[in-house]
């Protein structure tokens, strides 16, 4: 296993398997899913003013994208192909020690309150809650 940059080439693998891997857990939640086109648009919009890594091993095996402001970085997204195989555990050492590297002072994220699976993923890595987001659902019958 290999942890290597993101090249524009391989995002359209990434937003597939980024499809493959978080529909279902998008609609567990009750959350409607990103389609491959649309995570493609956001990856390649994003590629060159953030980090983005693949965990590689007979094809990619997960990916890690962060963004830095000021001395803090904002994980956007990780994810495995395999769960419980040890990959998501192996790129957030990789983001612990570029942060450790660079300085970073905290590193921010968001899951969603219904993600078990990734908040005690999260937890293992001593990340605690700091706020609670807030939505509501608008929709309205016959808007003339």
């Amino acid at each position: 296993m290999k942890i290597r940059k993101t090249y524009k080439k391989d995002l359209k693998e990434i937003s597939q398997l980024y499809n493959k891997i978080m529909s279902p857990i998008f609609l567990k939640v009750g959350e409607k899913p990103i389609s491959s086109d649309k995570y493609f648009k956001i990856l390649n919009k994003n590629l060159r003013n953030s980090f983005m890594f693949v965990l590689e091993g007979n094809g990619i095996k997960g990916f890690i994208w962060f963004t830095m402001k000021s001395k803090e970085y904002n994980l956007e997204e990780i994810f495995v192909l395999d769960k419980n195989m040890g990959y998501g555990k192996v790129l957030m050492n990789y983001l612990l020690k570029s942060a450790k590297k660079n300085k970073i002072n905290k590193i921010n994220l968001d899951v969603h309150q219904k993600n078990y699976q990734a908040i005690n993923f999260f937890n293992k890595f001593r990340f605690t809650k700091r706020t609670i987001e807030m939505s509501r659902e608008l929709r309205w019958e016959n808007q003339d």
